[in-house]
């Protein structure tokens, strides 16, 4: 049995009008524009939040400084009298200075007892830039540097207790404001060698890290 033709099937674009074509044909750009254009302003927003995010980060970071050993040495001490030295070793690390820390100036340190600030110093530097470097700096303090409560804590440290603890803070130049940056170190454990109440050095193994206090 022979079968003819099978008519073809009427398709939507078929039945539109060419004026109805035409103006599907537009509405199909303008959507495909419209994506485009949505797109883009999405990826912008997406691109600047991440460079506002990096720059905030960029300014409101900086690497971690280490003191790697304090000497605590008592220089003096009677019942009626103390005086006291600290010398300290600090590592600048090789992406601090240049960026951050100018390469030439003068860093502040601050010893503390107990939350305490009972001496500091000021050193001049040179760096060089994206090099790890030791920088060492003495701070003294007597009795009259000190409160009577704090004189006498560290007294009784010396001759019972024989372990002490000292904070400590650092103030070094910021090149990128001009301002100063503030660091707060962890406290560093010192005890007294066998058989001496003059001399004490860090025991504990881990070194303090100085942490970058944002402003």
């Amino acid at each position: 049995m022979a079968y003819g033709e099978l008519a073809p099937k009427s398709t939507l674009c078929a039945r539109l009008t060419p004026q109805q074509k035409k103006i599907v044909k537009r509405c199909l750009v303008f959507f495909s524009i419209s994506i485009i254009i949505a797109g883009t302003i999405v990826f912008a927003c997406f691109y600047i939040r991440r460079m506002r995010e990096e720059q905030h980060f960029i300014e409101n970071y900086a690497p971690d400084i280490i003191i790697p050993s304090m000497d605590f040495t008592v220089l003096n001490l009677t019942e009626t009298s103390l005086s006291v030295k600290w010398d300290l070793v600090i590592r600048i690390p090789p992406d601090l200075p240049g960026y951050y820390t100018c390469l030439k100036g003068s860093f502040q340190t601050f010893i503390l007892y107990q939350g305490v600030t009972i001496a500091n110093s000021s050193l001049s530097y040179n760096l060089i830039p994206n090099w790890p470097q030791l920088l060492n700096t003495s701070s003294i303090a007597s009795e009259g540097d000190m409160d009577s409560v704090v004189v006498k804590g560290i007294m009784e440290d010396i001759k019972e207790t024989r372990d002490m603890r000292f904070g400590t803070r650092l103030l070094l130049p910021d090149c990128r404001s001009g301002r100063t940056m503030n660091y707060t170190c962890d406290e560093t454990a010192l005890r007294f060698e066998s058989g001496s109440q003059k001399k004490a050095a860090t025991f504990e193994n881990n070194s303090p890290i100085c942490h970058y206090n944002h402003p």
